[in-house]
């Protein structure tokens, strides 16, 4: 895991925010929607299936930050944007805080209702090698 500013997780992921902080979502240049999640949100509802579920009335954010969340979501919902994941660990007695990017899963907003919002992330597609052949083939 790869710990880094929330800035740069941002960057990563192909949003610039540059000179912003602390942002709840971000749009990236491919036009999808990068979304900060809280580690304490994730359930696994079924295999390969990771979902964010969170309440924008119980974000703990600047108004604008929150509106600016609820477009995208909006969007997001309404047109099948993808959106991909930065994860936010929050600090502990025994831990600093930490942010993370999984570039290797992309979401989908699978319910939204203006406050409510679940976030259903899957591994995306890598084409796996085809095996070698064990020992020789005889004709």
């Amino acid at each position: 895991m790869d710990i880094i500013p929330l800035d740069l997780a941002f960057s990563r992921l192909g949003a610039d925010v540059q000179g912003r902080q602390r942002l709840l979502s971000a749009t990236a240049g491919d036009g999808s929607l990068v979304l900060v999640c809280q580690s304490s949100g994730f359930t696994r509802p079924g295999p390969g299936v990771l979902r964010y579920s969170a309440k924008l009335s119980q974000i703990a954010g600047r108004s604008e930050q929150v509106k600016v969340l609820r477009a995208g979501l909006t969007a997001a919902s309404a047109g099948g944007t993808p959106v991909r994941l930065i994860i936010q660990t929050a600090p502990s007695a025994s831990s600093p805080g930490r942010v993370h990017t999984r570039a290797d899963l992309v979401g989908n907003v699978t319910t939204f209702d203006g406050d409510a919002y679940s976030v259903d992330f899957l591994r995306l597609d890598e084409t796996e090698p085809e095996p070698a052949p064990r020992g020789r083939r005889r004709s």
